[in-house]
């Protein structure tokens, strides 16, 4: 389904509203603005990964896990969310999914930074 440029400018803006909420620890309104960009624009990988980053805060683990995996899904390039799959895979003791998803990050962008300390991290485990 093709979508207006009036709905996309209206999803970046409740995916940059989401992203405001998210820097001041208000998870719960980044969420729901991040849902509303992804209702507008259901192929901008980066509302997804928002979505997903702000579940995650939230301990919605599962629902993180499909919000990851959808962003990657539209963009398989989306270094940010390998990342964020491999966090959550981390939290829920998933070792081997979680160092497949930031080996994943990692050979896309091995300069990552969060990528790099979290691959250090899930080694110790």
């Amino acid at each position: 389904m093709e979508i207006s440029e009036a709905q996309k400018k209206q999803a970046q803006f409740w995916l940059d509203y989401s992203q405001q909420l998210s820097n001041s620890i208000r998870y719960v309104e980044a969420l729901k603005a991040a849902q509303r960009a992804v209702t507008l624009d259901s192929s901008n990988a980066e509302a997804w990964y928002a979505q997903g980053t702000c579940q995650a805060m939230l301990a919605h683990y599962q629902e993180a896990l499909v919000d990851f995996d959808q962003a990657l899904q539209l963009d398989d390039l989306y270094v940010a969310a390998w990342d964020g799959k491999a966090w959550v895979e981390g939290i829920l003791g998933h070792k081997e999914a979680a160092l497949a998803a930031v080996n994943k990050a990692l050979e896309i962008e091995p300069d990552y930074r969060e990528a790099r300390q979290r691959k250090k991290r899930l080694e110790v485990l």
